[in-house]
């Protein structure tokens, strides 16, 4: 079970993580599609339709589980609807007793007690052998809280346009040059996946 969670990421969700809420032929479909090409692409999902719980959530535990040294910048809108989507990742390290047993050389049985960092608002990292200076994850808005001289293995996008900063062109080209800014938190070697709603047509 611990080998098929890491090489697939529905079994790692429906199993691993026990989302029965999960268990749908279109969301089976999106792991699939998604886990095929999972870099590069804009993924603009109606809501209700488990984008941030397939990609967000489960994805980002899916690349920790797969190499541990990974370092991920997780970025919202704003730092706080971030940290938001960094909780769920953090519950789930830290409640799910099965998935501690099964990857028990990458996750600790007692984060909040045993790793060196572990919070939202400096991020959660798992048990590694590198020295890199960012965590495993950490969460930081693009708009508003962008983190200054980190660099990052993949950059990770969830729900950078809102409803409140879709309402004008000004608005519209603030998040847009924000949003370029954050670019330069990568490398070149880095890989960045989107993950957002329509609000409004262009």
């Amino acid at each position: 079970m611990a080998e098929w969670g890491k090489r697939d990421l529905y079994f790692l969700l429906r199993y691993v993580m026990g989302r029965s809420d999960a268990e749908h032929p279109f969301l089976f479909d999106r792991c699939r599609e998604f886990q095929a090409s999972p870099y590069g692409h804009l993924d603009l999902w109606a809501r209700g339709h488990y984008k941030s719980t397939i990609i967000t959530h489960a994805n980002s535990i899916f690349e920790i589980l797969n190499n541990p040294n990974i370092t991920t910048g997780l970025f919202s809108n704003t730092k706080p609807i971030a940290k938001g989507l960094l909780r769920t990742i953090k519950q789930e390290f830290e409640q799910n007793d099965f998935m501690k047993f099964l990857y028990s050389d990458i996750l600790y049985q007692s984060p909040e007690k045993e790793s060196p960092k572990w919070s939202e608002d400096i991020g959660l990292q798992v048990k590694r052998d590198c020295r890199k200076k960012e965590c495993t994850i950490e969460a930081w808005g693009v708009v508003e809280g962008q983190p200054i001289s980190k660099h990052f293995d993949l950059l990770l996008y969830d729900d950078v346009v809102t409803d409140d900063n879709s309402k004008n062109g000004e608005q519209i080209q603030k998040t847009t040059d924000a949003l370029k800014l954050s670019f330069n938190l990568g490398s070149t070697s880095s890989k960045m996946i989107f993950v957002g709603t329509r609000y409004s047509a262009g």
